[in-house]
């Protein structure tokens, strides 16, 4: 199943490796008959139309929305995970690929007893609330027959827009504007990062870890509930708290 894979724009090597390691830690990968399982080099990735690999955007390929959803909840990198109901450079585009998007997947979503928020997104810049209502108001074409909940939906959707912004001020290279739409499958929960956060530490030294780089390290390695994560140059013990939170057993020496 393709799902559009959004990011934050930081750490970008280490965000295609991270929902790598996470889809293993996952199951993505399916195992073999007698057993063991088979590594692929790497998941199916693409890139929107005339994207640069430094854009936000990305397309991977994954086993199943379950797979989806863990792996953006886990991830520090991920910002959401979503099932793309259309694209386009223009408005015109976008409504012809989400009229296009089979009705059996849609209306699932689409039913009077459910509820729903739409979230307008714009990378590279800032837009008003106004504008945001205009382009909620510009996807009247979708037949939502369920009533808005702004605060605990059913069902979030999300219209996201990346404009081609001339002079980049450090952002990546994109050729043209791309709008995409599509519906939430998992969001990023980074709420643990404040409570681990160096500042708020009783100790800390010269050599202790960043929360999110350390939690990042923690998913690469994948940090779970039976692994044992050891750590020969413990130092403060970043990394090793990031994977204790993940519930591995650690072990250090120093």
């Amino acid at each position: 199943m393709w799902f559009l894979c959004v990011f934050f724009h930081r750490l970008l090597d280490y965000r295609r490796p991270e929902v790598e390691s996470l889809a293993e830690l996952f199951g993505a990968f399916e195992p073999m008959e007698d057993g063991s399982p088979v590594r692929p080099l790497s998941l199916e990735w693409n890139l929107p139309q005339n994207h640069h690999i430094d854009s936000p955007f990305h397309f991977v390929n994954l086993p199943s929305e379950d797979v989806a959803r863990n792996i953006a909840r886990r991830s520090m990198l991920v910002k959401g995970i979503y099932e793309l109901w259309g694209e386009g450079i223009t408005d015109d585009d976008l409504e012809k690929a989400i009229r296009g998007f089979p009705d059996e997947r849609k209306l699932p979503y689409l039913k009077p007893e459910s509820s729903f928020r739409i979230t307008v997104d714009n990378f590279g810049k800032v837009i008003s609330f106004q504008e945001q209502n205009e382009r909620i108001r510009g996807l009247s074409y979708i037949p939502f027959k369920g009533r808005v909940d702004l605060r605990n939906p059913d069902h979030k959707f999300w219209l996201m827009e990346i404009d081609d912004y001339g002079e980049n001020n450090g952002l990546p290279p994109v050729v043209e504007r791309r709008i995409f739409f599509g519906r939430e499958v998992g969001a990023a929960d980074r709420k643990l990062l404040p409570t681990y956060q160096l500042k708020s530490r009783k100790y800390i030294g010269p050599t202790a870890m960043d929360a999110e780089i350390a939690f990042l390290m923690a998913n690469q390695g994948l940090a779970r509930p039976g692994k044992l994560i050891y750590d020969p140059f413990v130092g403060t013990g970043s990394i090793l708290v990031a994977a204790a939170h993940f519930g591995a057993m650690t072990m250090i020496l120093t």
